[in-house]
């Protein structure tokens, strides 16, 4: 089962030649012609992207962007031990991250757009999550350069761990003198490099791949403290900024939550609210005689029985300070659309009950149609209203024989008793609005009887106390 599993992992099986893999990385080390070409285009791509907030754009940058050539020869020759390539690594490197910086600030200092856009806002916060992606993004590169043929891997390699972007967003701060972006978008782009970097030695010793150099054990050992020391030294900044990030994401979410639930509670005067996760603060605006102490007091107890404490709590009033529009218009929008999501899941629950009720019905064996259950008391007076020398209506079920020879049809047989004959005209106007009354798909007969005889005693009762003479 072992070695098996081992067989499967080996990576071995398709690995070039190491006579290859060496000119693969050295030519891409190489700093001039094609590489400072598409380096230069790279950077004006990149800027632009940032510049326009277009993530297709930022993205075709990362596919061009030789910037991974010199990290990748950093991180090679340091696994087979070449000093000489790791100096023309390093050297060509800085003349790389020179020149992008120096071009992406010519840009955007010539660019008519100032304000920082979210894409370029995005890579001013590195984490411990860019460390992993640049680890893992980096061995995957490696790995793609020494197989034999050619492999997707590169290009998601550069998309992922994003060099350009980063050196670009700093020239951005070197413009416009926003020294934060600055030295927020360099550490990513020093996170990136050196694990890259990092996991391209990794790999390298995993392939064994051969030694171009023989260094004594002191100098080994040295370099050993130096990576260590570099990859701590960059390591620890941004575990630290991945325990804020995630203590405020903790703080924002128990925050809306609390503040969304006072909203709600009948009688509140809490119109509306606004988090600051960084300072751990919650602003509440009320309407009307709100108690700002016992309000803080209750928001306070609440947040520290969600585990959060130490918050501050600043309630305002909406009549003495200026509303903040934009929120509160976007805070009832998120309202309306929270009613409109629950009311379309409820229509659509219906709608697939009635599906299910008609596809059921569709299934269900054919019965006979049975005629409408009207009361002919009821029927009297409505048919009276209609034509007044009706006194009284005797509902009959029947059946008449189909005229194809098939089964017989149900009939609903209507017995009118009138003071005198109806004339045609009276009669069909009657048919058509039985018909209508009784439901048209039904059989119906309307049979017109005169003899007074064929009555009951009731009958006769109610035609005594029934004015059944035409109208003069």
């Amino acid at each position: 089962m072992r070695p098996n599993l081992l067989f499967l992992f080996d990576l071995r099986k398709d690995q070039q030649d190491p006579a290859v893999i060496d000119d693969m990385v050295r030519s891409g080390v190489q700093f001039g012609g094609t590489n400072l070409w598409v380096l230069f285009f790279a950077i004006l791509i990149a800027s632009v992207g940032l510049n326009t907030n277009s993530t297709a754009v930022i993205i075709g940058a990362m596919l061009i962007s030789p910037l991974m050539g010199p990290i990748v020869g950093l991180g090679y020759g340091a696994a087979v031990q070449d000093l000489g390539l790791i100096r023309i690594a390093g050297k060509n490197l800085a003349i790389f991250v020179g020149l992008s910086l120096l071009t992406s600030v010519l840009y955007f200092t010539l660019s008519p757009l100032e304000q920082p856009q979210s894409e370029l806002m995005a890579r001013t916060f590195p984490t411990l999550w860019d460390v992993l992606i640049a680890a893992f993004g980096g061995a995957a590169g490696m790995v793609a350069v020494t197989r034999r043929s050619y492999s997707n891997i590169v290009p998601g390699v550069a998309i992922a761990t994003a060099l350009m972007p980063p050196l670009c967003t700093a020239g951005f701060g070197i413009a416009y003198g926003r020294w934060d972006m600055f030295g927020g978008a360099f550490y990513l782009f020093i996170i990136n490099s050196m694990f890259i970097g990092a996991a391209t030695l990794a790999v390298a010793k995993l392939l064994r791949l051969p030694r171009h150099g023989e260094l004594d054990e002191t100098t080994r050992k040295r370099h050993r403290i130096i990576i260590f020391v570099g990859l701590s030294v960059v390591l620890l900044p941004s575990v630290w900024m991945a325990y804020r990030l995630v203590q405020q994401e903790m703080f924002a979410g128990v925050a809306t939550r609390v503040a969304r639930e006072l909203e709600a509670e009948p009688g509140s005067h809490v119109l509306m609210h606004e988090v600051d996760a960084a300072g751990r603060t919650l602003r509440l605006i009320v309407i009307g005689s709100a108690d700002a102490d016992s309000l803080q007091e209750q928001v306070q107890r609440r947040m520290r029985n969600n585990g959060q404490a130490n918050v501050t709590v600043v309630v305002r009033d909406a009549g003495d300070d200026k509303l903040n529009v934009e929120k509160l218009r976007q805070e009832l929008q998120e309202g309306v659309n929270r009613t409109l999501v629950e009311q379309v899941k409820s229509m659509d629950a219906q709608l697939k009950n009635l599906q299910q009720a008609v596809s059921e019905a569709k299934t269900a064996p054919e019965t006979p149609a049975q005629p409408p259950l009207v009361q002919a008391s009821t029927l009297l007076q409505e048919v009276q209203a209609q034509q007044p020398l009706v006194c009284a209506v005797t509902l009959a079920r029947g059946e008449r024989s189909a005229n194809d020879g098939g089964e017989p049809q149900p009939t609903l047989v209507v017995v009118l008793d009138v003071a005198r004959h109806l004339s045609a005209h009276d009669k069909d106007s009657l048919q058509r609005w039985l018909a209508v009354r009784l439901e048209k798909t039904q059989a119906m007969q309307l049979i017109e009887r005169l003899d007074s005889r064929s009555l009951n005693s009731r009958d006769k009762k109610q035609r005594k106390q029934t004015t059944c003479s035409p109208k003069s």
